[in-house]
């Protein structure tokens, strides 16, 4: 009954603004509707760039759908190579009953829990670069947060992923598992994560909040003007 009321509510809605092409394609699929596409924005001007340091940084909710399990196993196969993960879950909700794995993490992956805006920011700045994992994401804010710190991005090859890294430029899309995952972080090594700083902060220039508000603003204008399309 919820979807019926939902479907004939959307028919009334005069225009539909996604947050990524990805959305875009499940709002056609459930809603047969189109919809335009404006990208959330990051404020560019709150990230800097700092000497890359020995760990890699993974920054997601510790639910199911973010896969930190294939995080956890790729570093097990590296041990020379340093994991921190940013993140952590409300109490109660279903990411609790599913945290057994995080019980016996190896010694190079460090749990970091919640941390400050201004802690986040500092470990984007330092970090080697940045590891996506989560399934399908609708589109994703860390990408674009760790390439405003001028940082590279091994992401796996899919969902909202597609439409911030740029494959070979600011980063790696990669199949999601152990091996494309360290395949992509041995490709940023041998080039040096510094290689990446200028494309990145470049490819982040272009989700920043005047980008956003240019897109809105025409979306408003359009509506205004009766163009619902």
């Amino acid at each position: 009954m919820h979807s019926r009321l939902d479907g004939r509510s959307v028919r009334h809605v005069n225009r539909i603004v996604t947050n990524s092409e990805n959305t875009r394609k499940r709002i056609d699929a459930f809603y047969h509707r189109d919809a335009t596409v404006v990208h959330p924005p990051v404020d560019v001007s709150r990230y800097y760039h700092s000497p890359e340091e020995s760990f890699w940084l993974s920054v997601n909710r510790l639910y199911p759908e973010k896969r930190i399990p294939l995080q956890i196993e790729t570093f097990s196969r590296l041990p020379q190579e340093k994991l921190r993960i940013v993140g952590g879950y409300s109490k109660g909700d279903h990411a609790e009953r599913n945290l057994a794995y995080l019980s016996n993490l190896p010694p190079n992956i460090e749990l970091c829990g919640s941390v400050t805006d201004e802690n986040l920011t500092d470990l984007y700045a330092r970090c080697k670069g940045l590891i996506c994992t989560a399934m399908d994401e609708d589109f994703g804010m860390t990408p674009l947060e760790a390439m405003a710190a001028g940082k590279p991005v091994v992401a796996v090859r899919e969902g909202g992923f597609l439409e911030s890294v740029v494959d070979g430029i600011t980063g790696y899309l990669v199949s999601a598992n152990p091996e494309g995952i360290i395949e992509g972080m041995q490709k940023i090594s041998q080039h040096g994560g510094a290689t990446y700083r200028d494309a990145c902060r470049t490819r982040a220039e272009q989700f920043d909040v005047p980008a956003f508000a240019g897109k809105i603003r025409e979306v408003m204008e359009d509506v205004c003007a009766g163009s619902y399309s």
